[in-house]
């Protein structure tokens, strides 16, 4: 079976408007969050906006594929570089994680943890387009962008190759979710769902100060 029809089997159409909803709930919750705390108000905190728009979406795609919300298996995990986290979305033979792109075809600025994840799709293991699924499965980035305003900008999923920019396979999300007419009902994140998704932010930063502390000076 071809790249393109293995990553679309994976995830399918059918997860589109949920997929589509918990990103934008995750820039609302995190900009509303950020807005809302008075200590972020600063230059600085404005900084941040990015990071925590990241751990907003990371946080929401969590929580719905735990719901049930999302056909997907995830998991909050410690990446394999450095203190950071992310979430393992699982899908048939497809771990996917969640990049920040410039544009919709673009790629996301290199780093050593995303070399070492887009390995996993090696040229060499593949006799042909169709067949020999990798021992490890195959990886997946689902690349998103947002403006300042926080409407989503673009959202696709990528199977990247594994040392070129070059796309194995890609489905724009939004462009497939229009032709389908796809209704995604976004809510705006309620005054609990926001005090909950502090103290997560807060608790990652507990941890990540208490990692640094443990380590030699």
């Amino acid at each position: 079976m071809p790249y393109q029809d293995l990553l679309d089997e994976a995830f399918p159409p059918a997860s589109d408007a949920n997929v589509i909803r918990g990103v934008t709930e995750g820039i609302y919750l995190a900009d509303t969050t950020l807005d809302s705390a008075g200590f972020l108000k600063s230059l600085v905190g404005q900084d941040l906006r990015g990071h925590l728009r990241r751990a907003g979406i990371l946080y929401r795609l969590h929580q719905m594929t735990t719901d049930g919300d999302l056909p997907f298996a995830s998991s909050m995990t410690k990446m394999p570089r450095g203190n950071w986290h992310w979430i393992d979305m699982r899908s048939q033979n497809f771990t996917a994680h969640v990049c920040r792109t410039e544009a919709p075809d673009a790629f996301p600025d290199d780093t050593p943890t995303r070399q070492d994840d887009r390995l996993t799709n090696q040229g060499d293991l593949f006799r042909d387009t169709s067949a020999v699924i990798p021992i490890r499965g195959f990886a997946a980035w689902l690349t998103f962008g947002a403006g300042d305003s926080g409407a989503l900008g673009h959202l696709c999923w990528g199977m990247p190759n594994a040392d070129e920019d070059v796309w194995l396979a890609r489905t724009n999300i939004i462009r497939r979710a229009r032709e389908s007419d796809v209704v995604v009902p976004v809510e705006a994140p309620t005054r609990v769902a926001e005090l909950k998704f502090r103290d997560h932010v807060e608790e990652a930063l507990k941890g990540k100060d208490e990692e640094q502390g443990d380590q030699p000076a």
